[in-house]
């Protein structure tokens, strides 16, 4: 959308709508918020407008205009109702007060207009189960066995879906219109200052002459736009479009390219402080403050990080690749120079969670940070130009509206971008309304503890094959809260002697679930990702699985080792460095190279030392250690003695990333 010149009235009430949904946000920040349905409810209705009106087709005359304009202003009747008449809603007593013919209707209403809402934002697939969850609600008598239940009638599911906390008004919309909102402002915020383009160039700048830099650089680039924008697709259009090109002109195929940097920002929504939204998710479900949460995060993301890099820096070897020009990589002096003050938004974000005050309030100052620092910036610029060249009073205030103009245009970015998540916590709303209602969550966590039969590994990994399935539909947020309510009892109930923290089980949970950003059918990082790179997507989307291994080994790490016992810094520290070693010895197993190529026993052998690695004890990590450092000696030997290997060709090399 242009920033003033060529808007239509429509973009202009676009811009109004979305100016006053961060607005309200803002004040919902700053006062404390409202009455939970009354805030809910206005924060859905901003969302919901802007949906219709934002993701509508451009072209298709009148009428469409006018189905345009008739779902807005249905969207905002059937929203607006439980605003207006929030006395009503929380006096009713549900399935005893009979519903009226018009609740009826406006109930149906928001339940369509939801499910069209996820369609146009995101896909067909999450609109479609949550669809379903509401048939088997009312079919429930007709499934078999375990899955039966005595069903509900209509009239009950569109009382407790519309007129209770349990179904669309329940907790996801709720951190939507409390926490989630304001992050994803705040990275709106940073993105229309030029952060985003200072993390590039600093990545650049620092991995660029590294074999297979413009790579490695994306892995940097990712861990750090990741920390203002917790949005994996975010991350790789921001990123992506700079490093993947890059990297297909030294030599990466472009489904390589495409999966190291899906793989890459997929790992933006566990880098703290701005981790996805499933994060503020943890917050509401388990009533552990945010910080806590930030904390035990820091050294499994560096984990996960380092194992993409790992991998990234032995395909490079293995295909011969090398780092970037010389000329191409901009100078690190002049980056820090320029943007050294981009680093700070992120750290006041952190300084006032350290003292202990609210998540809100740490946002908020957050976007007054950037807003008080771009101000500065162009206040230095104004002084330096007024003393070289001299300015008129035009000229400061010309400057100064357009400072103001872009704070206006930053908070029109951060509703727009919003908008998909804003679409998702409505469905899954829906089917956390199911699940409470039919009781299916607690059979699922029943299932899942037969099944596992007491073993907390096996539980795990039944949890991890659930995640793999609903990640072919559902996004990250979508696919944590659908398996929370039904999972997480389960994995607090398995394990001896081992048994998991209430933090420790969300975090895998959370973890697995963001398999959805590189688990085809869809996958939309990896799509997105493959669009840039000119890519096979499904190639692309199973590469990127296989480049983010450490996705799906990290979380058993939360459950049988210490990695998240900050309290115990040693403990958490030796395991840190395990897993650091591990990963290196994985990566190696994996490519099949680490100066020169490996045996198929020599690949078995690594493998075996990644296990000892990453299982707790220190017996097993100082065996692993023992035999990965065997194998590194024999190859540098070897290298010693034969020199460098002729460089595979980069189709079996680099391109199997």
């Amino acid at each position: 959308m242009n920033d003033n010149k060529g808007r239509t009235p429509l973009d202009w009430l676009v811009l109004a709508i979305a100016v006053g949904m961060s607005v309200y946000h803002i004040q919902i920040a700053y006062t404390g918020g409202y009455e939970p349905l009354y805030q809910r409810a206005l924060s859905y209705l901003f969302g919901m407008t802007l949906i219709f009106i934002v993701y509508r087709k451009p072209a298709g005359g009148w009428w469409r205009a006018v189905v345009t304009a008739a779902i807005c202003l249905l969207a905002v009747t059937s929203i607006a109702y439980p605003i207006l008449y929030t006395d009503y809603f929380l006096d009713r007593l549900y399935y005893v007060d009979p519903l009226e013919p018009m609740d009826l209707f406006l109930g149906t209403a928001v339940l369509i207009l939801t499910w069209e809402a996820a369609r146009r934002t995101i896909n067909l697939a999450l609109p479609f189960i949550s669809f379903m969850f509401i048939v088997y609600s009312y079919f429930g008598p007709y499934f078999p066995g375990y899955l039966a239940h005595k069903g509900a009638p209509y009239m009950h599911i569109v009382d407790h879906q519309y007129f209770t906390y349990d179904g669309l008004w329940t907790a996801p919309l709720s951190v939507f219109s409390v926490y989630i909102f304001l992050f994803i402002l705040f990275g709106a915020f940073l993105d229309r200052m030029g952060a985003a383009d200072f993390y590039v160039k600093l990545s650049v700048s620092i991995a660029g002459r590294l074999r297979g830099g413009p790579a490695k650089a994306a892995v940097f680039a990712s861990a750090m736009t990741g920390t203002i924008m917790g949005s994996a697709n975010a991350n790789v259009v921001t990123t992506g479009s700079f490093t993947i090109p890059m990297m297909k002109r030294t030599g990466f195929k472009p489904e390589t390219a495409a999966a190291i940097e899906t793989a890459a920002s997929t790992g933006g929504q566990i880098m703290p402080p701005v981790m996805g939204a499933s994060a503020f998710l943890i917050v509401e479900f388990t009533g552990i403050s945010y910080w806590e949460i930030v904390k035990v995060s820091v050294l499994p993301a560096i984990l996960y990080f380092f194992s993409v890099y790992a991998t990234v820096h032995l395909e490079a070897r293995k295909g011969g690749l090398v780092g970037m020009p010389r000329e191409l990589i901009p100078p690190l002096g002049p980056i820090m120079k320029d943007g050294w003050f981009y680093l700070l938004p992120p750290l006041v974000i952190l300084g006032i969670l350290m003292t202990g005050r609210t998540v809100p309030l740490a946002g908020l100052a957050g976007i007054l940070s950037v807003v008080f620092l771009a101000g500065l910036k162009g206040a230095l610029v104004l002084l330096e130009k007024a003393r070289r060249e001299g300015t008129s009073l035009t000229e400061v205030a010309g400057e100064i509206g357009r400072g103001l103009w872009n704070i206006v245009l930053a908070l029109e970015k951060g509703a727009i971008q919003s908008l998909p998540i804003c679409a998702a916590v409505g469905a899954v709303g829906i089917i956390m309304g199911a699940l409470f209602q039919t009781g299916l969550g607690l059979k699922f966590s029943s299932l899942v503890t037969n099944m596992a039969n007491d073993s907390l590994f096996l539980g795990i990994l039944l949890v991890g094959v659930a995640s793999f399935v609903l990640g072919m539909g559902l996004p990250t947020s979508a696919a944590y809260i659908v398996l929370s309510v039904m999972a997480v009892p389960a994995l607090l109930e398995l394990g001896e002697p081992f048994k998991l923290s209430l933090l420790g089980a969300h975090l895998i949970v959370f973890w697995y679930s963001l398999d959805s950003c590189f688990t085809p059918p869809v996958c939309v990082p990896a799509y997105t990702a493959a669009g840039i790179a000119d890519a096979n997507p499904a190639k692309a989307a199973w590469a990127s699985f296989r480049t983010a291994k450490g996705m799906y080994i990290v979380p058993l790490m939360f459950a049988f080792t210490p990695i998240l016992l900050i309290r115990q810094p040693w403990l958490s520290l030796e395991t840190f460095a395990a897993g650091l070693l591990g990963f290196q010895a994985l990566a190696a197993a994996m490519v099949g190279f680490m100066y020169f190529p490996f045996s198929a026993p020599m690949r078995g052998f690594l493998f075996l030392a990644a296990g000892l690695l990453f299982w707790p004890g220190y017996l097993n990590h100082l065996a692993g250690a023992i035999m990965l450092g065997a194998v590194f000696i024999l190859q540098r030997r070897r290298l010693a003695e034969e020199g460098e290997p002729a460089p595979a060709p980069v189709a079996g090399g680099a391109a199997s990333a």
